[in-house]
């Protein structure tokens, strides 16, 4: 059976590494004694030999560099974890997650374990290898880590702000339990498996934060007067910008931007635009109208919009009367 490697990202915090001889060497030591008995050099000598034995221990930690933002409800959310061997031998370890934690607002729903198949610290679900226990457990040589990833969904009706607690736990598959715990024959080279100060078994924490989402608009207007300025006077141009965005970690679906066209204005026929493309000014197949939806009003369809999505930007033009 091939052993996980060691590599590590950047945004990986270094693990705690194990201390010690590996387990199934040999420490061999022999005494001698040189005399002298009527004349003739004569030399004793005895040896003793054992081998070092298994310690078992491991390390997880929870490594996303703050709470992990999710809407309410939202799915599949990714949390990452890095699950090192502090022991001295080879150990194979299950993997199971607890979401019924005290002292947050809500229980994350887990979803699965993926074993990150190229340790880069990214989840790639075409990539990453799904864990199945009893079938793939991470099985690591000393000092050797595996990155994981857990997915939870979120529950609705939740509040902006409130915190979701997950916990990856990991158990030595050869024996954990009270620390200094003997299982003979159980560790590399038929040694004794000997449970570490770890038991065996580590436990990090990670959390989710419900943040909302919401649609953003930030409006802003440029003047150009007949006379080559910039003063609101009768004729001059008002140029309208409209940039939306989204914030949060939801989709904001059907987002439409209305504008009544102010008063004491007309409407510079043509110059309707989103995202610097010009859209018609009549109700058809682009995305906007004026006064097609409602009367004297710009009407523009963003569709479907994320905190991925680029701002979109609708702009018009009106003359002051």
């Amino acid at each position: 059976m091939c052993l996980s490697l060691a590599l590590f990202s950047p945004f990986l915090q270094q693990p705690a590494l194990a201390v010690g001889t590996a387990a199934g060497t040999s420490i061999n030591n022999t005494a001698t004694a040189d005399y002298v008995i009527a004349g003739s050099n004569g030399r004793a000598s005895d040896s003793v030999s054992f081998q070092v034995d298994e310690k078992l221990d491991v390390n997880v930690s929870w490594q996303d560099a703050a709470n992990i933002v999710v809407g309410t409800p939202d799915t599949d959310r990714v949390t990452t974890w890095l699950l090192t061997n502090t022991g001295n031998g080879n150990d194979s370890y299950a993997l199971t997650v607890n979401n019924a934690l005290g002292g947050d607002q809500f229980d994350p729903a887990w979803t699965d374990i993926y074993l990150d198949a190229n340790n880069n610290g990214t989840f790639e679900i075409l990539l990453d290898t799904l864990y199945s226990p009893g079938t793939n457990d991470p099985l690591l040589s000393p000092d050797a880590t595996q990155v994981i990833f857990v997915r939870n969904s979120i529950p609705a009706g939740l509040t902006d702000g409130n915190l979701g607690d997950t916990e990856l736990v990991a158990t030595s598959l050869t024996a954990s339990g009270i620390p200094g715990t003997s299982v003979a024959n159980a560790g590399d080279g038929s040694t004794h498996a000997v449970v570490g100060s770890s038991g065996g078994r580590s436990a990090d924490t990670g959390t989710h934060q419900v943040v909302s989402t919401s649609v953003a608009l930030a409006k802003s207007v440029v003047i150009s007067d007949p006379l080559g300025g910039n003063q609101p006077v009768t004729g001059a141009t008002l140029t309208y910008y409209i940039d939306a965005t989204v914030v949060g970690p939801g989709t904001a679906t059907g987002v439409v931007v209305t504008d009544v066209l102010p008063a004491n204005t007309s409407y510079a026929g043509g110059t309707l635009t989103l995202n610097s493309a010009t859209l018609t000014d009549i109700a058809d197949g682009d995305a906007g109208d004026v006064n097609g939806s409602a009367v004297n009003t710009v009407t523009v369809n963003l569709g479907d919009l994320s905190a991925a999505s680029p701002a979109q930007t609708v702009s018009f033009e009106v003359t002051i009367n």
